[in-house]
């Protein structure tokens, strides 16, 4: 499944939950970054994730996986998630 950039957002935002994923994105290469806040601090971040680390469901899945599991290793509980399909 190849995903765009608006769906690799909309993704992103709803993968932290309870947390909150902050999106900016970058029109001149269609990448964006993220950072994963609790509303006060950020508690993690992704400088760069370019198109081809997104338009591939799977790399994308593993991206946000990697970023829950660190969270989940600093404490913070999340809300269960799976890519959708």
């Amino acid at each position: 499944m190849s995903i765009d950039l608006t769906n690799a957002v909309r993704i992103v935002e709803k993968a932290f939950l309870p947390l909150q994923g902050e999106v900016r994105q970058d029109p001149s290469d269609a990448s964006f970054s993220f950072t994963v806040t609790d509303g006060r601090r950020v508690l993690a971040s992704v400088a760069h994730v370019a198109r081809s680390q997104y338009s591939h469901a799977g790399h994308l899945a593993a991206l946000i996986e990697q970023t829950r599991l660190e969270l989940a290793r600093d404490g913070h509980s999340l809300e269960p998630w799976s890519m959708p399909g």
